[in-house]
């Protein structure tokens, strides 16, 4: 493990990265807020004595970020290292090590989204993955797809919502393809459905929480508050709404099913051919063509910076549940020990720089490495 910390440092150091520290211990709210209640259950939390809630760090962008734009408002290029603490996955320490970058300023988002992969992928190769794969995804393709679609704000805003959980995405579809339009009576309060539409369903569910516990009404049957407010919004806003297009509904699931004939992801070339179709079936649309249209040149600028294209995948639903990935994702994974999981990842996330107030200008892209996931050293 500590060849590849080495490794990864000195590739950020050279790469001109400013290397950066954040507490151990940290403001839960940033997180919570962010990410969504949701990721509360994946985190350590402690009180202090003045009633303010803590957190053991559990990843290093958050924190980077708002510290880095507090004193650079201009942003930078940063790195750190350092151990995060989080319940961890099957067979793997509540506690690893990360080594990570960001990249924040007013910068052109193709050529660095291609430049941070590029990066990933030499520091991975470094550490030994020299046979790799790489799975990557484009939160704004469906955001686009939503945008240049017949579909009322409140299902837009619920659908991006759920991405990242292709099964959700799919149970919704099929509900509004079955026309179930909800409880009646919710048809008078379609303002406040559409208004409480806009936020996380954990967020929400939190609200009702509240709400039950100053009654003194107790939750029941095994479902968390973010499922019952899920159920209870969809089934509001079905109510509230005439219904989405069949042919909208017929979209939405073509993106979310480009798959290859095993269930597998898509070759990137055959990424790029389906996206295209979609386009065209629907028009050609503004917001979804020109996302189409970056996505491509994104994937030109990957391969000339000398990134292999037969090893990039493209995974329609991919997306991360942090909360703050709005763009470009990717997984780097040692095509030799996939069982290991990713070893490097990362992605784009605009949306995030402006919680911390930050110009219209700043973008920001980063990506993580998981220093225990490499073999040691013989």
């Amino acid at each position: 493990m500590t060849d590849a910390i080495q490794i990864a440092l000195d590739s950020f150091k050279v790469a001109g990265f400013t290397a950066v520290d954040v507490p151990v211990l940290l403001p839960m709210e940033d997180f919570v807020r962010i990410s969504g209640e949701e990721f509360r259950r994946r985190i350590f939390v402690t009180s202090s004595n003045a009633g303010h809630d803590w957190c053991l760090r559990p990843e290093f962008t958050i924190p980077v970020v708002r510290t880095m734009l507090a004193a650079e408002p201009v942003g930078g290029r940063f790195c750190y290292s350092g151990r995060v603490f989080r319940n961890g996955r099957p067979g793997e320490a509540d506690e690893v090590w990360q080594v990570g970058g960001e990249i924040l300023g007013d910068h052109d988002p193709v050529a660095t989204d291609a430049a941070a992969l590029a990066h990933a992928v030499a520091i991975t190769a470094a550490c030994g993955a020299s046979r790799q794969r790489i799975i990557i995804g484009d939160v704004a393709l469906f955001s686009a797809l939503l945008a240049a679609l017949d579909i009322p704000p409140a299902w837009r805003a619920r659908l991006t919502t759920l991405f990242g959980e292709p099964e959700k995405i799919a149970d919704t579809l099929a509900r509004l393809e079955q026309r179930r339009f909800g409880f009646p009576s919710f048809a008078a309060h379609a303002e406040i459905i559409e208004a409480l539409s806009a936020f996380p369903a954990e967020k929400v569910g939190q609200l009702f929480a509240d709400i039950l516990s100053i009654a003194g009404v107790k939750t029941v049957g095994g479902r968390t508050t973010g499922e019952i407010a899920e159920r209870v919004l969809e089934q509001a806003m079905l109510a509230a709404s005439d219904g989405v297009p069949a042919e909208t509904i017929a979209a939405i699931a073509e993106f979310m099913s480009m798959q290859d004939e095993k269930g597998g992801d898509l070759s990137i070339a055959d990424g790029v051919l389906r996206l295209e179709a979609l386009s065209s079936r629907i028009g050609d649309r503004p917001p979804f063509r020109a996302a189409v249209d970056r996505f491509k040149a994104r994937v030109a600028a990957i391969a000339a910076l000398g990134v292999d294209l037969t090893t990039l995948h493209y995974a329609a639903g991919f997306g991360r549940r942090l909360g703050y990935y709005d763009g470009f994702v990717f997984d780097i994974h040692d095509a030799t020990r996939v069982e290991v999981g990713q070893v490097s990842g990362g992605g784009r996330y605009d949306g995030l720089v402006r919680h911390f107030k930050a110009a219209e200008t700043v973008k920001a892209v980063g990506f993580a490495v998981w220093p225990e996931r490499f073999r040691r050293a013989s």
